[in-house]
Parts: structure tokens; C-alpha cells; sequence
């Protein structure tokens, strides 16, 4: 065993220690120290021995060992590229056992002590002042040396000294020595290196390569598990065997920054409580990264694993979801939301696979963990246990899933195939039977619609209101777009009214439904029905109008049935003494008064037919009162055969006259176009007393043949007084040659044309003939074929009264111009 002295100080001398930094320029500057290019502190605790200890070593006869060589402040942290700092003292020469060399040493001493008097304030001055200001952060280098102090010269006593070596997080420091040169003693006593790394001591170590005394670290590689590793030197006061002095050389050592794999276990920091990531670990260059298996979320450490599950959403047609870990456990105190949101229109379809396992209870349901499924708000179902809900049409395209647990449970969860379809909507039902769904489809879907419509006769109504067609169509959240509507039957408006006419319904209950019949019939015999092909059976039609047998709208009209006198005269007698007329013999006739007293015939049931000149008189030249203005004050009456019952029946008012373009007011002698219209502003209401005269076929002339006898009535003079009852008379008809011959005979009284408009009737003898007042009536004549009584002349004109001919506008060459007046067809 290597025995070393213990004393550490003796002799009477004061040694005088100071620490010196390379960069300042102190006495004894080591230009060989090694360059610190990492994060590299070194650390001197300095041992001073007091002056009594000197003195008592001085005298003691024992071998004084050498002064104390270092003396240093608390570690400090040197900027990475200034040089290694060591921490030494500069000592005085060893104090030798002899006088002289303690005189030596005593003066040596008394020199250093001036020294240390002149030189310690200001040494420790400057070690505090720069050493706090080289404490700012630095970068961190990857590699470097340490060395012992003086390396490669040998190392100092009594000296301490450490580093820190810091790589960036990430890696691990991994430490080698090329040299190792310490005193050998048993377990490293004496002069060692300790290195520290994670908090825990990686060993201690001295001696020489090959000695079988100390520990000598050879090649081994020193490698931290963080990124810091601490090295500490320590040398004793003496390096000597046997009295010996030996110079050990010390050490130079090389670190290096080293890639940590933190995802192998091996590397997990003893302080930790497992591995760095909870699932997936990731090692790069310098550092590592952790992630989590799918449906996990990594947490704010960075490390750790939960499962995320809060705001899942879903947005495919299709897809599968489940529980996490299915189908292996779900893990604890889930609060899982899966949100499946798809276009409208669609509705989600959720099968649950096979295994479902949920926790449950016997007696109550649900009470640890609950799989609650709502679609739009709406709550579909709340599942647990081992029974699969199978499969749910959620008819709605926004499903919610919700998952919550407990803190415990073993149960294997639930996984869903999720499909969609087109959203269904409701089978439309006809509302009654007379609705027809055209194309009816076994299924209809979001977009799809159907048509509507109705049985022929029948409406489609919606409420109050008729439409004239429906289309549903089915909406996104699977509602059609309107409701059914209903089929309503037809409803024909009442019919309309016809003048003169009456309507009766053919079918019974007599209503205006849909093929309803009614009939049209007129009043009479005043009135004869004309339609227009159709018939006067009207039916409510489909389209709600009614009509006749030919599919036509309009509805009949009842003309006047002209020329059938409920009581026609029978005996042959002139007006002129004749007798006086019955109520119903001449029911045309009409008294007018425009120019005095005249007569005319009725046309239809609103037309007067009468002569010109009872409007325009021949003497009065012409009238300067225009036609309308005449019209204003023309009275006519009908009716009655008394002129004072005519007056309390009332007047006609006439709308319009319309005269003869041929007929001339001036011309006294010529009655050329003696015919005139009068238009009532109303028409009159047919009856036994009042029908019209009908108007020649112009084919027809036999009316007009010599002897052929007519009837002509009037309200004209008798005995040189106004008629106040109608009176008639039968005239014949006589030919043109016997006419014109009596005429010529009569010229040189009155020289007076006899035109082809014109015809003349009466006797030569017999004192038979119409007079004053009767102008304007009608030459009637009965038509065999036919039954009727037809007008063939107006009175025109006579050359005095009862003394000879009359003379009569010939109505058969008129009957054109009658009819585009009237427009009416006359029967």
C-alpha cells in the first residue's frame, strides 16, 4: 500500500495563493492550457493554511510539503471560446528541511507575503468583476477537449478542478480518454477524476495505464443519458513514493455531442415513471416527437395520449365508425360525439355490427355507459348491452352520436356502417275517388313529385280555390311541398237567362253539377226558338260552361213569330167605311206621331216599318231638324186598338231612324223610296196584341198579281174625322197596266210618278180606300203556303180619298235594304 504523508501545511512561512484566468495578463500565464470550446465551468476550491500551521509545520522537523499551488473563487461560466480556465496557485519553492533552505524558503516567504499584501485586493476585484459579467448565455457546441491543469506538463498539488459539459437537449454527452496519467492509490484516494452524469456518480478513476494500482479508465466511453455531464480533477498535496517525487502528466479527454434515442427504453431518465411517449415514439436528429394510435389525441405534455373524440364529423355518403379500441375495450370517462352532417335531401342509415357490447345493468337501464343516437334534435334511442339495435332509418341527414363512460368496464364497444339514400317521403293517398295520381311510383324520394288530377267532370280545389293543375314535390326533410288537394265536381254557373224564352232542368235533383241537362224553350207562340244546330238541351260540360248538343256556348235566341194573329180577320170589307178592327186581328199595327197622325207596322220586336214622308213631309220641302232630333220626338205606341188605351200604354222611344236614300222630300210628285226604319231604344214584349208583320220572300210575286186582295188598317180620317178606333179594309191588288192607265187619266189634275217600286189597289166604284192617317200602315197580305201574314206595301200616296187607287211602296223590292238594317233574319 502507497503510504502518504498527512500533513498538509507546516513551516512558519505564509503562502501567498492567487487564481489567475489565461486572459489576464498575470504573472506565470500557462500559454499551453487547452482552448473550452463547450459549455465547460471549472471549478477550484481553494485549501489555505493558516500562518500558526506554517509556522508549526516550520518547526517540526518533518518534511515540509509543497505551499499550497491553487487558490480559487466559486465556479463561473466562461464564454465557450476563451481557453480552458484553470484554477491554480503560483507557489512559492518548496520549503526544504535544511536552514538554508529554510532561509530560502523564510525569505522566499517574506517576498511573497509583500506580494500577496500589493496584489490580492485588485486579484479578487477583477475575479468578481469579469466573472459576473462572462455569465451570459452562450451557444452550445457539439464537441471539444478538458484537460488537467498544465497538461501536458505535469499537474499541480492541492488542486481541484471540475466541468460542466452542456450539449444542446437532444443529445447525451459521450466522453473519452486519449491520455490518463494520475497517481495510482486504492479506490483512487489520493488524485482522481470523478465524472457524474444523471445524477448518479459514473465512477472514479487514477493511475496509469497498466497499473494494477487506482482505476484507469482505458478505452471505455463514458456516455450521459441527458445532456449533462459533470467532471471533477482532485490532486493531493504531494505526488512522491517512497520519497520520490513523480511527475504525473494528468489527462486529456475528448467529449462530443451524441444523438439521444429517447424512444428506446433503455434510455428512459431513472426518474421518469415510463417510457417518454405514451403510444408512438419518434427519434430525429437531436430530439423525438410523440404520437398517438388513431382516435387518440396528444395532450398539451406532449407525451401523453386521450382519446378525442368530442367533435368527430362525418361528411361521406358512406363510412364506418366506432368506439375507440373496438373491438378491444373502450377506455374510461369517454365524452365521444360523432357528428354525421350530409347534403339535404338525404337520409342516414345506421347498421351496428356485430360485436355490440355496452355496460348495462339487469334493473336499470343504462346506468354506466350510454350510446344515445338523435337525428336534428330529435332523440332516436338510447343503447346499451349486448343486444344490436340493428339497423335505424334515421330519415334525417344530421345524426348525432353520442358515447359516454364511466371510469370502469370492460366491455368491447360498438362499431357502425353508415350508409344514406335519397329521403323518403309519405305514399301520397288520393283524397277521394275522384283523384287521379298519374304515374304512381311504389317509392318517392327527395326530388321526386307526382301529378295530380281529376276524373273528367271534376276540379281540382285547393280549399276555396280552383287550380288548373298540382305538382307536389318531395322536399329535403321529407315532407312534400304542398298537401293533396281534393276533386271537387263541376259546377256549371246558372244558366243564363233567354228573352222571351224560359229554361227547366231535364234531370232531377235539378243542380248545376257536372252533365247536368237543362232545356230551352221560348214563349209561346210570340216566340220561336233558333239555335245553332244544337238543339235547346244544354249540358254542363267538363270545363264548367254549359252546352248544346254540338259543343256550342251560346245559348239560343228567341226570334218573334211574325204574322200569326191570334184572331185574323175574316170578312172582306174596306177601311174606308169598314169596320172596325178586334184586339189581337192586327197586332203590327202602331200609331206614330212625328209629323201628325200615321201609321206602321212592327218588324221584329224593336223596328217600326213606315212610310218617309209621315217623318219628312213632302210639303214641308225638307226639314232643317236632323234625324236624331226627330227621333227624340217621335212617339210611338202598340198594343191596342184605342188610340186613348194606346196613349195610357205609353210611347216606344225611338233610338234611330234610318230613311231611304231614294226618297226626296222635295219633290212632291215622285214617292219614290217612301219606305222608313224607325228603332225603338227598347224591345217590346210580344203578345196577343203586339206581333210583328213579316216581310215578303223576295222569290214571291204572286202577291202582287191583279185582284190578288189584301188588308190594310189604320187609325186614319173617316168622315173627315180622326179615327179614335183601328179600323181595316180589304183591298185588291191591281196591275200595273190598269194603274198607269187610271194615272194618265188623272195627270192633268196631278202629274204623279208611278215608279217599279210602286204598286196601286182598291176600286174605281166602290168607295173603298185608305185616307189621311193611315200613311205609314201596311198592305197585308195572307200567305196560303205558308199560313202567315205578310207586309207587300206601305201607304204611300192617292190622289184624294175613295176615288180610285192607292198607291203603296212596293216592300218585295225593299226587303234587302229591311234586312241589312235589321240584321235579323225574318221568318
Amino acid at each position: 500500500m502507497q503510504i502518504k504523508s498527512s500533513a498538509k501545511v507546516s513551516g512558519n512561512r505564509f503562502s501567498a495563493l492567487f487564481c489567475r484566468r489565461e486572459r489576464w495578463h498575470l504573472p506565470g500565464r500557462d500559454l499551453t492550457a487547452p482552448q473550452n470550446p463547450l459549455n465547460v465551468s471549472q471549478v477550484g476550491v481553494r485549501t489555505r493554511a493558516t500562518a500558526i500551521q506554517q509556522q508549526r509545520a516550520a518547526g517540526s522537523g518533518i518534511r515540509e510539503p509543497r505551499p499550497v499551488q491553487a487558490e480559487c473563487i466559486p465556479t463561473f461560466l466562461f464564454p465557450p471560446s476563451a481557453s480552458s480556465h484553470l484554477c491554480r496557485g503560483e507557489g512559492l519553492p518548496a520549503a526544504r528541511s535544511t536552514g538554508s533552505d529554510s532561509r530560502q524558503d523564510g525569505r522566499a516567504a517574506g517576498t511573497a507575503e509583500e506580494r500577496m499584501e500589493m496584489h490580492i485586493p485588485s486579484l479578487l476585484w477583477a475575479i468578481l468583476f469579469f466573472g459576473v459579467t462572462s455569465s451570459s448565455p452562450v451557444p452550445r457546441k457539439l464537441f471539444g477537449e478538458i484537460r488537467s491543469p498544465n497538461y501536458p506538463k505535469p499537474y499541480p498539488n492541492n488542486n481541484i478542478s471540475s466541468w460542466d459539459i452542456i450539449v444542446p437537449k437532444g443529445y447525451v454527452v459521450k466522453l473519452t480518454f486519449r491520455y490518463f496519467d494520475l497517481e495510482p492509490s486504492e479506490s483512487c484516494f489520493y488524485d482522481y477524476v470523478k465524472i457524474k452524469a444523471d445524477k448518479k456518480n459514473l465512477g472514479r478513476y487514477c493511475g496509469q495505464l497498466g497499473s494494477t494500482t487506482g482505476n484507469h479508465p482505458g478505452r471505455k466511453k463514458f456516455i450521459s443519458q441527458g445532456n449533462r455531464m459533470h467532471v471533477e480533477f482532485h490532486s493531493d498535496f504531494s505526488n512522491e513514493d517512497n520519497g520520490t517525487v513523480i511527475r504525473y502528466r494528468g489527462f486529456l479527454a475528448y467529449y462530443q455531442a451524441v444523438d439521444l434515442d429517447e424512444c428506446d427504453p433503455n434510455n428512459a431518465a431513472e426518474d421518469s415513471e415510463g417510457p417518454r411517449c405514451q403510444h408512438i415514439c419518434h427519434n430525429y436528429v437531436g430530439g423525438y416527437f410523440c404520437s398517438c394510435r388513431p382516435g387518440y389525441q396528444l395532450q398539451s405534455d406532449r407525451h401523453s395520449c386521450k382519446v378525442e373524440c368530442s367533435s368527430e364529423l362525418y361528411t361521406e355518403a358512406s363510412g364506418y365508425l366506432s368506439s375507440p379500441e373496438y373491438p378491444h375495450p373502450y377506455p374510461e370517462d369517454l365524452r365521444c360525439n360523432y357528428s354525421i352532417r350530409l347534403e339535404k335531401g338525404l337520409s342516414i342509415i345506421l347498421k351496428f355490427l356485430k360485436p355490440f357490447e355496452i355496460d348495462d345493468h339487469q334493473q336499470v337501464h343504462c346506468p354506466y355507459d350510454q350510446l344515445k343516437i338523435q337525428a336534428q334534435g330529435r332523440e332516436i334511442g338510447e343503447f346499451c348491452g349486448k343486444e344490436s339495435p340493428g339497423s335505424i332509418e334515421t330519415k334525417s341527414n344530421e345524426v348525432d352520436i353520442l358515447f359516454l363512460t364511466d371510469e370502469s368496464g370492460f366491455s368491447r364497444g360498438w362499431k357502425i356502417h353508415y350508409t344514406s339514400e335519397k329521403i323518403r317521403c309519405p305514399q301520397p293517398v288520393p283524397l277521394d275517388q275522384f283523384t287521379v295520381i298519374r304515374d304512381l311510383q311504389p317509392v318517392y324520394r327527395y326530388q321526386d313529385y307526382f301529378i295530380v288530377t281529376c276524373k273528367t267532370g271534376y276540379n281540382l280545389m285547393k280549399g276555396s280555390q280552383k287550380l288548373l293543375s298540382f305538382t307536389a314535390v318531395c322536399q329535403a326533410d321529407g315532407t312534400w311541398h304542398q298537401s293533396m288537394p281534393r276533386c271537387e265536381i263541376v259546377k256549371c254557373d246558372n244558366p243564363a237567362e233567354l228573352t222571351n224564352g224560359v229554361f227547366s232542368y231535364v234531370n232531377k235533383p235539378a243542380n248545376n253539377n257536372y252533365q247536368s241537362v237543362i232545356e230551352y224553350q221560348c214563349n209561346e207562340p210570340y216566340y220561336h226558338i233558333v239555335t245553332r244546330g244544337g238543339g235547346g238541351r244544354f249540358t254542363c260540360s267538363p270545363e264548367g260552361t254549359w252546352v248544346d248538343q254540338a259543343g256550342q256556348g251560346r245559348i239560343p235566341a228567341c226570334l218573334p213569330v211574325c204574322g200569326k194573329p191570334n184572331h185574323p180577320v175574316a170578312e172582306i170589307q174596306r177601311i174606308l167605311g169598314g169596320k172596325q178592327a178586334k184586339r189581337g186581328s192586327f197586332p203590327w199595327q202602331a200609331l206614330t206621331g212625328i209629323h201628325g197622325r200615321g201609321g206602321g207596322a212592327l218588324l221584329g220586336d224593336r223596328w217600326i216599318l213606315t212610310a218617309a214622308h209621315t217623318i219628312l213631309p213632302k210639303a214641308s220641302g225638307g226639314s232643317d231638324i236632323s234625324l236624331d232630333q226627330l227621333a227624340e220626338e217621335a212617339n210611338i205606341f202598340l198594343g191596342h186598338t184605342d188610340v186613348d188605351e194606346l196613349h195610357k200604354m205609353g210611347n216606344h222611344p225611338v233610338r234611330r231612324i234610318f230613311i231611304h236614300p231614294d226618297y226626296n222630300p222635295k219633290d212632291e210628285h215622285n214617292f219614290n223610296g217612301d219606305i222608313a226604319l224607325l228603332e225603338l231604344k227598347h224591345p217590346v214584349t210580344l203578345g196577343p196584341d203586339v206581333l210583328p208583320i213579316c216581310l215578303p220572300d223576295t222569290t214571291n210575286t204572286t202577291f202582287y198579281m191583279d185582284g190578288h186582295m189584301g188588308y190594310v188598317s189604320g187609325f186614319g180620317v173617316e168622315k173627315n174625322f180622326l179615327s179614335n178606333h183601328l179600323k181595316y179594309v180589304n183591298l185588291p191588288a191591281v196591275s200595273r197596266e190598269k194603274c198607269q192607265s187610271w194615272l194618265d187619266s188623272k195627270s192633268g189634275q196631278m202629274p204623279m210618278v208611278f215608279s217599279e217600286n210602286m204598286f196601286c189597289a182598291g176600286f174605281l166604284t166602290v168607295k173603298r180606300d185608305t185616307c189621311q192617317g193611315d200613311s205609314g200602315s201596311v198592305f197585308t197580305v195572307l200567305d196560303s203556303g205558308s199560313g202567315r201574314w205578310v207586309a207587300t206595301g206601305v201607304v204611300s200616296w192617292g190622289i184624294g180619298c175613295a176615288q180610285g187607287y192607292g198607291f203603296y211602296t212596293k216592300i218585295l223590292n225593299y226587303v234587302d235594304w229591311i234586312k241589312g238594317i235589321i240584321r235579323e233574319d225574318m221568318l
